[in-house]
C-alpha cells in the first residue's frame, strides 16, 4: 500500500522502502483500529486543520524518523491520544 500523501516522485527511496515495507503495514492497521476505537481522540483540531490525516500524518513522521521504534512510537501515541474519562 502507498502513502498517497506525497507524490512518489518526491518521497526519497528510504520513504519508499518504508511505506512497501511490512513494518508500514502494521503501523497502518495499529493506527486505523486507533482511528476507529471511540477511546482515542484521533480527531483533534489540530489534525482537521493540516492537509494529512491522523493516518498519513503519523506514516509520514515514520517514514521521515527511519530510527524511530514503530511500536514504542504507536504504543506512546496510545497514551498521548487515550480519551481521561
Amino acid at each position: 500500500m502507498q502513502d498517497n500523501s506525497l507524490p512518489q516522485q518526491t518521497q526519497t527511496l528510504a520513504q519508499k522502502r518504508f511505506y512497501a515495507s511490512e513494518q508500514c503495514a502494521t503501523a497502518r492497521r495499529a493506527l486505523e483500529r486507533m482511528v476507529e476505537d471511540q477511546h482515542y481522540d484521533t480527531d483533534s483540531l489540530y489534525y482537521r486543520q493540516n492537509a494529512l490525516d491522523f493516518i498519513e500524518r503519523h506514516l509520514h513522521y515514520m517514514s521521515t524518523h527511519l530510527i524511530v521504534n514503530v511500536e514504542g512510537y504507536i504504543s506512546n501515541l496510545k497514551l498521548m491520544t487515550r480519551k481521561r474519562t
